[in-house]
């Protein structure tokens, strides 16, 4: 089933599947990618303003379309929020290289996993390691020939045993995993209630999970609960913050956290976007900003 959503301004796929937000995304030689969202396996491809969509599922265009608007957040006036972030001088350079950044409305259970491994890891190992908990645990998925796999439920992964879930080459992050399905499939912790909480209760509750520091709760927050006052900050945050107001001296994160929180306010988080991406992508350069 394919269709059409035009009139998408900004928008561009290439950052936002790419950008450190999902790991289940990947880039096709024609320059489509293929992602897995929920029970879809679904192509986009991207051309000027309007996205093609060809999803493996038999709902109708309404329902894959209104899936897609709400997974990439096509409703909300990025346009509005790039000006408004443009009114940072300093912010200008990113914004303009970055527009169409979004922020992706990912589903809580999987970017909660997500980011417990992305802790001290990389990128392709993150993907690999997401991929392999998938496989294992997960429900097959068929499209285009290929077979994908669902995210497996927390009632899943809390019956597996530690030492089974590091099959999946997560490491030390196994028994963080364990517990926290544990957690949330017993419901000590109600994960998809956290988003009608203020983002502070939100925090401390994700907080309770084991490997969920500050950073981490705050990507969870970001994006899959949509609350955009969150500013994660990890070493390419910690980098230009330090270059933008500091000179380059080390600061604290707390410090650099509070400054970017107050300075931006609600669009905290899209700030953050942008600058991590454009920072990760030139840092180096001298004439970076």
């Amino acid at each position: 089933m394919a269709f059409i959503i035009d009139n998408i301004h900004p928008f561009n796929l290439e950052i936002v599947a790419d950008g450190g937000q999902a790991f289940r995304w990947d880039r096709q030689q024609d320059d489509s990618y293929i992602g897995v969202v929920g029970r879809h396996v679904m192509r986009v491809y991207q051309q000027d303003d309007f996205i093609k969509v060809i999803d493996g599922s038999s709902l109708n265009d309404k329902n894959i379309s209104t899936l897609i608007w709400d997974y990439f957040d096509l409703e909300r006036d990025y346009a509005s929020i790039e000006n408004r972030l443009c009114r940072f001088e300093e912010l200008k350079p990113a914004v303009k290289y970055c527009s169409g950044n979004r922020i992706l409305h990912q589903d809580p259970w999987e970017t909660t996993v997500s980011f417990i491994i992305s802790a001290n890891n990389s990128i392709h190992n993150i993907k690999k390691t997401i991929a392999r908990i998938c496989e294992f645990y997960g429900e097959p998925l068929e499209y285009q020939g290929k077979t994908y796999y669902t995210f497996p439920s927390p009632e899943v992964l809390a019956r597996v045993p530690e030492e089974e879930l590091r099959k999946t080459r997560c490491g030390f992050r196994a028994k963080y995993i364990a517990k926290t399905a544990r957690m949330v499939a017993g419901g000590e912790i109600d994960l998809y209630g956290l988003h009608k909480l203020p983002t502070q209760e939100a925090r401390e509750q994700l907080m309770r999970f084991p490997g969920v520091g500050r950073k981490v709760a705050d990507c969870i927050l970001l994006f899959s609960m949509r609350k955009f006052d969150a500013f994660p900050v990890d070493v390419w945050i910690k980098r230009v913050l330090e270059h933008l107001y500091f000179d380059g001296r080390e600061i604290p994160v707390n410090k650099l956290r509070e400054l970017a929180e107050k300075r931006f306010g609600d669009l905290a988080g899209f700030a953050q976007q942008y600058l991590f991406h454009y920072t990760r992508t030139f840092w180096g350069n001298k004439k970076i900003f």
